[in-house]
């Protein structure tokens, strides 16, 4: 019945300090949040340019238009007419390339627009998880340490070490989980804390 509660014991540590060292959802999120930002100034930065170009061509179709329509015989001027009237469309053709293509910019930072929300609620919801998990989590820490009498140390992650107290002692230990099974380190966990030498 103990070593069943200490492997509780001792899996619901495990699964708190995986839990805390853990950064793939932060990670994400800054990630996200970085490449919206950089994303959302490249399409303000194109949308600008767009715009330029954009009132730059519908001034070539009015003046294209303006001389094309200069009023002088039509045999005199064929050539240059439809040399004009060539480039009007191929003017008119960009400006509708141009605008379809700021279109596309706008849907694409109306849809970054949307994840970024999403993102930002689902780190809202996980702060709030983390916040209301914690008090709770200190407090069966608290009670595990007291009961125990362990003391774990965790700046070496891929050791399992600390200390047990005994009414005359400090006993450390210090394990490799890869080498060690977990039945053998519960095991002398259990026999130092119930041994007095």
């Amino acid at each position: 019945m103990a070593q069943e509660v200490f492997a509780e014991h001792l899996g619901v540590i495990s699964a708190l300090r995986e839990n805390y060292m853990r950064t793939e959802d932060a990670v994400a999120v800054t990630g996200l949040v970085r490449a919206q930002q950089e994303v959302a100034a490249a399409c303000s930065a194109r949308e600008q340019q767009v715009k330029e170009v954009i009132k730059e061509l519908t001034s070539k179709v009015r003046h294209a238009e303006q001389a094309a329509a200069y009023p002088r015989e039509e045999d005199a001027h064929a050539e240059q007419v439809v040399a004009l009237e060539t480039a009007r469309a191929e003017a008119q053709e960009n400006v509708d390339g141009m605008n379809q293509r700021l279109q596309e910019l706008q849907a694409q930072r109306t849809q970054l627009k949307g994840q970024v929300a999403a993102l930002q609620a689902k780190a809202d919801h996980i702060e709030e998880i983390v916040t209301q998990a914690e008090p709770h989590t200190r407090h069966q820490l608290s009670l595990y340490a007291h009961v125990s009498k362990i003391t774990w140390q965790f700046d070496r992650p891929a050791r399992m070490a600390g200390t047990v107290s005994t009414p005359s002692q400090l006993r450390p230990f210090d394990f490799d989980p890869a080498a060690t099974p977990d039945f053998d380190i519960v095991n002398q966990l259990w026999e130092m804390m119930g041994t007095e030498d």
